[in-house]
């Protein structure tokens, strides 16, 4: 009987939900051996299946020897793949995510297009003044990283009448009308209205929205980061190209250290907006339905959904 450990801020609802499919008469072969937000106190030499917030377990996971797999219920799993260990499957959020954020890209996308920020401070100033509005029609947004998440993204994009750049490290998604990879960074920079970072945390992608990548993009574009925060070389290499007006503007979702220390330069950078780690957030209920087809799929000796190579970081 596999030995399971729930560890996640969630875990109440992860535990109950896993209680509704055992009454109904699943998953009785399961034994669930720990429920909690921390995994300090429990034997962690049991643990076989795991449902975890990776960054609560990449403190346990060297501790754990025969572990054999853990459901990931957050997308980002960088802070797993670090660690030492890696002789066991790891499964994250594919297809879970694609929804919330094509709302925020496109909310805070038609924030700029709109002149929004624009119109309100001219309202508080009661200054009335009529803007030209060109639509998103025509206009291209490049995709960094358009994988699962990206392709939510870009089918939204395409309703708007965008066309859509991707940016991989060798796929040619064909949500893209034009590819580019890693080593055109500067190139694809230069061609679209509107950058979308969705790439994983790697050490390919650390640090490669360095000065002049900044510098090549349009003067009217929108940076949206809603991936992972390694991918800005230095903070002050953005903040520069807004003060500079080298870019329009900025949304930034996700940093580096997290929360926001209060004397970041972001806090007082005109036209950059912060948004706190709100792009994408996880949903007990959607991520335990995927929990629980992977689970059905492992005790069937299935190949698992939305598997990660631990050495390559996705």
């Amino acid at each position: 009987m596999p030995k399971l450990a729930i560890i996640s801020r969630e875990y109440l609802a992860y535990q109950k939900a896993l209680h509704n499919l055992q009454l109904a008469g699943e998953f009785n072969d399961i034994d669930l051996i720990w429920s909690n937000d921390h995994a300090d106190g429990a034997c962690l030499d049991d643990i076989e299946y795991a449902l975890a917030n990776p960054n609560i377990m990449s403190r346990y996971i060297d501790e754990c020897p025969n572990i054999t797999w853990l459901q990931s219920t957050w997308a980002g799993v960088n802070t797993l793949v670090n660690k030492p260990k890696t002789d066991y499957q790891l499964t994250g959020l594919k297809n879970v995510f694609g929804a919330q954020m094509r709302e925020y890209v496109m909310a805070y996308l038609l924030y700029f297009q709109r002149h929004i920020p624009e119109l309100m401070a001219n309202q508080q100033q009661r200054h009335w003044q009529q803007y030209r509005i060109p639509t998103l029609q025509h206009q291209t947004m490049g995709i960094m990283g358009l994988g699962s998440i990206g392709k939510d993204v870009a089918q939204a994009a395409k309703v708007f009448g965008m066309n859509v750049y991707s940016l991989n490290a060798s796929s040619k998604p064909i949500e893209a009308d034009e590819h580019f990879n890693l080593a055109q960074l500067y190139e694809f920079a230069s061609k679209v209205d509107v950058i979308i970072n969705l790439l994983p945390h790697t050490v390919e992608t650390t640090g490669i929205c360095d000065a002049t990548f900044f510098e090549s993009m349009r003067a009217h574009a929108i940076f949206i980061n809603a991936g992972r925060g390694n991918v800005i070389k230095d903070d002050n290499d953005l903040v520069n190209a807004l003060n500079n007006h080298n870019i329009r503007g900025a949304v930034i979702d996700v940093f580096k250290t997290e929360p926001l220390s209060t004397d970041h330069p972001f806090w007082q950078t005109s036209n950059l907006l912060m948004t706190n780690h709100t792009a994408a957030t996880s949903q007990h209920e959607l991520v335990f339905k995927v929990f629980e087809n992977n689970l059905r799929k492992k005790l069937q000796g299935l190949p698992l959904d939305s598997e990660i190579n631990i050495k390559r970081g996705y």
